[in-house]
């Protein structure tokens, strides 16, 4: 008896967790207990992989990240340049939906997107986020290389159309 009194414990305490993550009230990172400054240094070990070229084990971790964290938009953006790094673009794309999800003018995720977009020869929605981009990042500081880069983007893109 005492075994099933226990269990039936357990049973209804996960079931109110992920209730809780459902509504967006926990997180899986608040359950398990992991702070976030742990989870910024996992996504440092990552951000490190990934500049040493070591794709698939940073994905692996900005992935771990995105599940522990799902609301900060950073994590899925690195996960989407990873995608994009590896040229599985709809994968990316539907990464930094995710991170645009968290901040809609993200100009970095913006810019990389289109990117994406335009490999996948979605022309128009490429353009249409590279053009975002410069829009919301132009007065922004912290964004003046990925609206440089959109410029160069579109500026490349006209002068291939005779434009």
């Amino acid at each position: 008896m005492a075994n099933d009194s226990v269990a039936a414990t357990m049973a209804r305490m996960v079931e109110s967790s992920a209730k809780k993550m459902y509504r967006g009230s926990v997180t899986l990172s608040d359950v398990v207990g992991i702070s976030d400054e742990e989870l910024e240094a996992l996504y440092g070990v990552g951000y490190h992989l990934f500049n040493w070229g070591k794709y698939q084990p940073a994905l692996d971790i900005f992935s771990v990240l995105t599940l522990y964290s799902p609301f900060k938009g950073h994590y899925w953006r690195a996960a989407g340049a990873v995608n994009q790094a590896m040229k599985r673009y709809k994968e990316a794309v539907m990464a930094y939906d995710m991170a645009l999800t968290n901040n809609s003018r993200d100009a970095v995720s913006l810019t990389y997107r289109g990117e994406s977009l335009i490999a996948l020869s979605d022309i128009e929605g490429g353009v249409r986020d590279l053009k975002k981009a410069i829009e919301f990042g132009e007065s922004v500081p912290a964004y003046a290389t990925w609206v440089k880069r959109a410029k160069t983007l579109l500026s490349v893109r006209e002068q291939a159309m005779g434009g």
